[in-house]
């Protein structure tokens, strides 16, 4: 845009009437149409109006080109401000995925190293398995050769040993009398034996089967016998924790065993002794009256005693020239 051109300071004038109908309104004359002339001060009023308004449209122009520079920077920062959010964006958006992909190549490796670890244990478990069925095994041979073997062959020997019809024979005796003692009775109860009468289990006593098993090495109780072995007790036989006779429970029984003894100890407690201490007792030697008491200097030297009094070694005096003691 065109800035309009200064006008002069100066300005000459040829003809000085048609320069100042130029400032004049036109119009009739009162003296038959000619122009009035119009005096100095009008004309420099004129002349400041139209510099005044000269200024403004100057300053109009001088705001319009500051706000049109104002916008260009504004949308200058704005399309930078678009440019550096956009590629904060991007870079958001591929750091994001970039999170992704490192957090999907961290769960697929856990994934991996867990079927690996799955595999190991299981074959761990199968190996382990594997090993205590094959120990049982062995356990159980070992059971069947050096236990259940020696027994059952000294077993079979004791039955080999008597023939059939000697076995009929006891099985036959034994039922007899069973019948024999039904026919006196009536009934018989197998649960209640009376031993004078009918003892259904003496058969089971007199024809049972003794073997001698000596020392057996029972794989199953290895470490028991080799605990009593150390300890120097029966090679065999394990000695239980002593306990109080199930037939001395009763009431009059075992108030005379030890366990009596500390339970009537126990419930009864320590007697206390029943002579009181002297230190308990309160005595009053004298009435006490609250309006007539005793006064005096005697009964409160009596009451509050007077204190002993500290006496200090006397201290030696030293001369000071000499430094000897008097």
């Amino acid at each position: 845009m065109n800035r309009p051109k200064e006008i002069p300071g100066v300005v000459r004038v040829q003809n000085e009437g048609l320069f100042n109908s130029l400032f004049s309104d036109p119009g009739p004359s009162a003296g038959g149409g000619s122009p009035t002339s119009m005096s100095q001060q009008d004309i420099a009023a004129r002349y400041r109006k139209r510099q005044a308004k000269i200024h403004e449209i100057e300053e109009a122009m001088e705001r319009s080109m500051v706000r049109e520079k104002r916008f260009l920077q504004h949308k200058d920062k704005v399309n930078r401000q678009m440019k550096e959010h956009s590629r904060k964006v991007k870079e958001k958006v591929s750091e994001i995925a970039m999170k992704k992909e490192e957090n999907f190549r961290v769960l697929r490796n856990d994934i991996t190293q867990g079927h690996v670890l799955a595999a190991e244990i299981g074959d761990w478990l199968v190996n382990h398995e594997t090993s205590q069925r094959a120990k049982v095994k062995k356990q159980y041979d070992t059971w069947n050769s050096t236990v259940y073997d020696r027994i059952n062959d000294q077993i079979h020997d004791s039955l080999n040993a008597k023939s059939y019809k000697e076995i009929h024979r006891e099985k036959l005796k034994h039922y007899n009398k069973f019948l024999e003692v039904t026919n006196a009775k009536g009934s018989v109860f197998r649960d209640i034996i009376i031993e004078s009468e009918y003892d259904p289990l003496l058969p089971n006593r007199e024809n049972s089967i003794r073997v001698k098993t000596e020392v057996l090495k029972d794989p199953i109780k290895r470490s028991v016998q080799r605990t009593l072995e150390e300890q120097g007790l029966s090679k065999s036989v394990v000695h239980p924790r002593e306990t109080l006779d199930v037939l001395e429970w009763a009431t009059g029984k075992i108030e005379a065993t030890p366990h009596g003894f500390f339970a009537k100890m126990m419930k009864e407690g320590r007697t206390a002794n029943p002579k009181k201490s002297k230190t308990q007792q309160s005595r009053v030697s004298s009435c006490l009256d609250q309006y007539n008491i005793a006064r005096g200097t005697a009964v409160l030297n009596k009451e509050f005693p007077a204190g002993k009094r500290t006496k200090h070694p006397p201290k030696k005096r030293v001369d000071p020239i000499f430094g000897v003691g008097e």
